[in-house]
């Protein structure tokens, strides 16, 4: 804090140098686990616990842009070979578990970072750490998910990632929204008039209800020949997919009430 007083939370260090580097001290931490400080979604530092409080400096090269900056903490599990950021494991996705159920026992708001791979490109291990990760975040109930796309413990952004979380994402929420027990979604009179060794394919309740089953843009469910012809996977149709948003996307217009609001603001700080 850098302000006209120690409490008034202002401060002058934007972490744009060593010289312009934070310092936090982190209490509730776990001997030997890995402490990391975000911006937002933004990885801004780490140090490794030696005890219930760690003290951790940001890296003095991510730059924090003027303004409120929500700055949040979050330890891992290290590395027993080198102590690096792990990422994904039995105790980085028990850790945010727990995480997620003290906050709803002390009734505190808390946004997961549950995309939290520490992979280096998508790939295997990007797909396994996020999508564990998520699905523990989910269960416990977070408030809010965060991190899609992001690679190496945040400190990569990659759009095939983003598109491929988004995925796994769907796959987690449709999973823990059960199965749903009604007298439509049992449809025992369709059972009963198709018999033993018909199908259901030409059925009406088959027709309604066929398009609710999910169907991925990144697994691939080809047979083994037409793969084969081709040999490309879902990072490529990511990468793909992730070029044609970008090139053709536009954003729907915000309301005019709230572009004047912005404009207002604008001026306001630029006066």
């Amino acid at each position: 804090d850098t302000g006209a007083s120690n409490s008034d939370r202002l401060t002058n260090l934007d972490n744009s140098s060593p010289a312009k580097a934070l310092a936090f001290r982190v209490s509730g931490t776990v001997t030997g686990a890995t402490v990391t400080l975000y911006a937002g979604a933004t990885a801004i530092g780490s140090a490794t616990a030696a005890g219930t409080e760690t003290d951790v400096t940001t890296d003095g090269a991510t730059a924090l842009a003027s303004g409120v900056h929500s700055i949040t903490a979050a330890q891992t599990a290290s590395d027993l070979r080198s102590g690096a950021y792990t990422g994904g494991g039995p105790e980085d996705f028990l850790f945010g578990a727990a995480n997620g159920i003290l906050a709803d026992f002390y009734n505190i708001p808390i946004s997961m970072g549950s995309f939290a791979t520490g992979a280096k490109e998508p790939n295997w291990q990007a797909g396994l750490e996020n999508s564990l990760s998520t699905f523990m975040a989910s269960i416990v109930v977070s408030d809010m998910l965060l991190g899609v796309g992001f690679l190496h413990g945040s400190r990569i952004w990659s759009f095939e990632q983003m598109l491929m979380d988004c995925e796994i994402y769907e796959i987690v929420r449709r999973t823990l929204a059960g199965i749903e027990v009604n007298d439509e979604t049992l449809a025992l009179e369709t059972i009963k008039s198709v018999g033993p060794g018909g199908n259901f394919l030409s059925q009406k309740h088959t027709r309604a209800h066929m398009r609710e089953i999910f169907v991925p843009n990144y697994l691939d469910r080809r047979p083994y020949n037409m793969w084969e012809t081709k040999k490309d996977g879902p990072r490529d149709w990511a990468r793909e997919k992730a070029r044609k948003l970008v090139e053709t996307h536009q954003p729907d217009p915000l309301d005019p009430a709230i572009v004047r609001e912005f404009e207002r603001i604008i001026a306001a700080e630029e006066s």
